[in-house]
Parts: structure tokens; C-alpha cells; sequence
């Protein structure tokens, strides 16, 4: 992305709009930028704007009474944050937060919410997304019941490095672990393994994807059942 600047159509749901849908929503788009740890949807309090990311990537976690947090999903370019409001729920139990820092289109959830009741090709685009959000999230719990640490690391690097539209990701220890529900130790090792078969680099919170055919290849099933049916509802 280095030289780059980005423009609507780097989100893949505001690129996928016919023309002249997306025509009658740039006058309500503001291009923000995100800083990393930045709050945009706060829980049990009303969803007054819609983020569609460009470069960044979002993170939803659920908080556990103890305290403890568990990554529910990531948002990149291939979505948008703040589905409750497109189903009449004007807020949500569960924060979504600023991962990796980067660019964003800003819409006022009332605007979008308005565009989405009208049946038109948006409402449309958007039932395929919130359908895609489902299977990951089924996906996810399954895979974290089932599969590898390494795989599932394998999985959630391709994803962010998807989201973000680049094979440089920065993602601290802490993040990692969350995604994958384990302690730091268990991500340290599970890093280490990729770094020695040369599919990454991984220093200090910067993860550089080496060779994406090959971490294609070792990550679990869960990326490729993910990413096909994207493909199959948005090619």
C-alpha cells in the first residue's frame, strides 16, 4: 500500500455498489483516519456513525466478567463496522476497537440505515456481508475447538493481512493471543514455528508474510471455507 492513498473503493463492499448507489452516498463519506487502540463502537451505547476500512483493521472483543477479553471477529477493507444498526439494534454488548491504524469511511449510521431500507442493491450487498460475518464467526469457534495453534495462527495472519490489503501487519503478542485464546508464551512458540520454516518474519509486533502460497498452505481449513464463500458471494 506504501504510496497509495486511498480512496472509497478500497473497501470491497463500497466497491462492489452499483455507481449510481455509491454516487448518492459520497456526499454523506468522511475519509478519518484511525489510531490504533481508538474506540468507534462503545457497548450498550447508541451506533451513531458506520465505518467501512480502507487499510485498517478493526477488532470486536467480547469482555468476560473477570475481565478477561476474547477476539469475536476483525473487520478490514472486505467489510464494514456496525451491522447492529442495519438490524434495528442501535447498540451492541461487545466494543470494536482500532487493531492496525489506517484510513476509514465514515457514514452517519442513520444515512446508511435509511439507503438499506429502501430494498435497493445496497440492502442486498449488505445481507451477503452480515451472512459472511455468521460463517466466520461459526468458523471461528469451531476452529478454535479443533484445529492447531500454528494453523490457526497461519489463518488469522492471512485474514489480517487481507483486511489490511498488505503483507506487513503489525500486531503486538497481546492481540495475537487474544485472537487465538491462548497465553503469550503459546504465540511466541507458534510464531517461532512459522518464522523457522520461513513463511513469516515476526519482530517486535511487525509480522511480515514471506510467503503467502506456502502459509496458504499450512493454515487451517477454516481460512479457505472463509474466504470461498466471500469469493463466491462478491466475485
Amino acid at each position: 500500500m506504501t504510496g497509495h492513498t486511498p480512496a472509497p473503493t478500497d473497501n470491497q463492499l463500497l466497491a462492489h455498489l452499483p455507481g449510481e448507489e455509491r454516487e448518492l452516498l459520497r456526499p454523506h463519506m468522511e475519509q478519518v483516519r484511525l489510531s490504533h487502540g481508538d474506540t468507534i463502537i462503545e457497548p450498550h451505547v447508541p451506533i451513531k456513525d458506520i465505518y467501512f476500512p480502507l487499510n485498517c483493521l478493526l477488532s470486536m472483543v467480547t469482555t468476560m466478567e473477570d475481565g478477561s477479553t476474547v477476539e469475536s471477529g476483525s473487520i478490514g477493507r472486505e467489510g464494514m463496522a456496525g451491522v447492529p444498526v442495519l438490524l434495528d439494534a442501535s447498540e451492541t454488548t461487545m466494543p470494536t476497537f482500532v487493531q492496525i491504524p489506517g484510513e476509514a469511511i465514515r457514514i452517519k449510521a442513520a444515512t446508511v440505515k435509511q439507503m438499506y431500507d429502501r430494498g435497493s442493491a445496497f440492502k442486498t450487498l449488505l445481507n451477503r456481508y452480515i451472512h459472511t460475518v455468521i460463517v466466520v464467526s461459526s468458523q471461528s469457534v469451531a476452529c478454535n475447538r479443533v484445529h492447531n495453534i500454528e494453523a490457526r495462527l497461519a489463518r488469522w495472519l492471512l485474514m489480517s493481512s487481507d483486511g489490511v490489503g498488505s503483507d506487513e501487519v503489525n500486531l503486538t503478542h497481546e492481540y495475537l493471543a487474544v485472537m487465538l485464546g491462548v497465553r503469550r508464551a503459546g504465540v511466541s512458540e507458534a510464531a517461532a514455528k512459522l518464522q523457522e520454516k520461513d513463511l513469516i518474519r515476526y519482530n517486535r509486533g511487525n509480522v511480515l508474510i514471506l510467503d503467502r502460497e506456502s502459509l496458504q498452505a499450512y493454515a487451517c481449513e477454516c481460512y479457505h471455507v472463509v474466504r470461498e464463500e466471500y469469493e463466491r458471494l462478491f466475485s
